[in-house]
């Protein structure tokens, strides 16, 4: 009832600030947020609505505009009423007791500093970074120049990896992600590059090596190589590191990780639905074991990735920077019509897939692996060792033992080669053992040299 209300108070404001009713109802679909100018100034309706009793208290602030803007963005980006009123109430105090300059932008110095709270820090560190989001989203927050030299070194390495080596960014990303948890633990007693040797990346990679297979940990010092080779032909390292073997790491050295298709259908069926957090794991596990989409694919769905008219999907491959198109089936069609129109809350972030907790935002592939895991679990199936990849992978041999050529299954999965294809078809060791070769048989009085196979 309450949000009802409030959405009432929100369309009511950006009435009476000349937005019209299409923008304001625009504002509040699922498909896209719009960029509201900011008609606070003068019109505080947010606040009275969210603090019926003491909303005095709030639109006297000096920082009221502020409050109220940041309120109108906790509610549409999913918090519960509660949370936000405590939230606002953070803010108040931590912006009057610092006497920032309203209506202007800050730096997260300023933030930090006017949320500090020694009697309850975690629960202003909470309002801290709710505001800072918030600050983010309507381009309030000024870029924070990087003092430290370890982060100026990383910055210019993503630059690079961008620049000149076109890498895409989600790559760029990992990229980043390994090399400061490598200096981080590399140079925790010392902020010289000049430290670093071999032994410090051997022991960097037998700590990685307890938490990763060998094919990732291919990749990990792969990374960590590209990195060092970079900082020596700028002169950051004095010398260049030598000796760094890679380890060995055949693609086909196990077998294929793919379920069952009895498996994955008991699994989807064990997935509670009663909740919408259900309904969007089922949903998400659905387009990756009917139709092969990766983890990183499904993250990047938004609302416009559904083609309703042409029933298709729209799906951006971040490995190739292409786009494919997947014709969807009545059942998935269905299936996403109930999802959108009574499974998925109201949010003005488009992604197809949101966090549970607010505010509203994409789901990050390591909450899709965590989520895999959790339901999992719950199945009570043999399948607790698997990964959401073992999904596409399931797809792909599907497709393979009902005839369907390699070429046709590495254009539905996106590959641009068939050797990648090649990869997620290896036979299981049961497929072996159905087929045994021949066995030799040694011919009487031939002295064991000469066999024949018996056919």
């Amino acid at each position: 009832m309450w949000r009802c209300r409030l959405r009432g108070a929100i369309q009511q404001t950006l009435r009476r600030s000349g937005i019209s009713l299409a923008t304001s109802a625009h504002y509040f679909s699922d498909r896209a947020s719009v960029e509201i100018p900011h008609p606070f100034q003068e019109v505080i309706v947010m606040l009275e609505e969210l603090f019926v009793r003491v909303h005095a208290r709030y639109t006297s602030s000096p920082h009221a505009a502020e409050l109220n803007e940041f309120a109108l963005w906790l509610i549409s980006h999913g918090y519960g009423q509660r949370y936000a009123q405590r939230l606002v109430f953070r803010a108040m105090r931590s912006l009057d007791a610092f006497d920032l300059p309203s209506a202007s932008q800050w730096t997260d110095q300023q933030i930090d500093r006017a949320f500090r709270n020694r009697r309850h820090p975690r629960l202003y560190r909470h309002a801290s970074h709710a505001f800072r989001a918030f600050l983010v989203s309507v381009d309030r927050l000024l870029p924070t120049p990087a003092e430290d030299p370890r982060a100026v070194l990383i910055e210019q390495f993503a630059d690079y990896l961008k620049e000149v080596r076109g890498l895409h960014q989600h790559t760029v990303s990992q990229y980043v992600s390994e090399v400061r948890s490598f200096l981080n633990a590399t140079l925790a007693n010392s902020s010289s590059m000049d430290s670093i040797n071999v032994d410090d990346i051997e022991r960097y990679v037998s700590r990685r090596s307890r938490s990763v297979n060998r094919h990732t940990l291919h990749y990990v010092l792969a990374q960590i190589r590209v990195f060092l080779d970079y900082c020596s032909e700028r002169g950051v390292l004095p010398r260049p590191i030598q000796s760094i073997d890679l380890p060995r790491a055949f693609r086909r050295d196990q077998p294929p990780r793919a379920l069952t298709s009895d498996l994955i259908e008991r699994f989807l069926d064990s997935i509670d639905r009663r909740d919408r957090c259900g309904w969007r794991d089922f949903m998400l596990f659905h387009l990756m074991a009917r139709y092969g989409l990766r983890t990183g694919e499904t993250t990047r769905l938004t609302i416009d990735s559904i083609d309703w008219a042409a029933r298709a999907l729209r799906v951006e491959q971040y490995k190739t920077r292409s786009w494919l198109t997947l014709p969807l089936a009545s059942e998935t069609i269905e299936l996403l019509h109930r999802y959108l129109a009574d499974r998925r809350r109201t949010s003005p972030c488009g992604a197809l897939f949101l966090t549970a907790t607010a505010p509203d935002r994409p789901m990050t592939n390591a909450a899709v692996s965590v989520a895999f895991k959790f339901r999992a679990r719950r199945s009570g199936l043999p399948i607790a060792d698997a990964s959401s990849y073992a999904l596409r992978h399931s797809f792909a041999m599907r497709l393979f033992e009902s005839g369907v050529n390699i070429k046709t299954i590495g254009d539905l999965m996106g590959h641009q080669s068939l050797e990648s294809t090649a990869v997620y078809l290896r036979l299981h060791m049961n497929a072996l053992r159905d087929v045994p070769l021949p066995v030799p048989q040694p011919q009487p009085g031939s002295g064991g040299h000469h066999v024949r196979l018996e056919s």
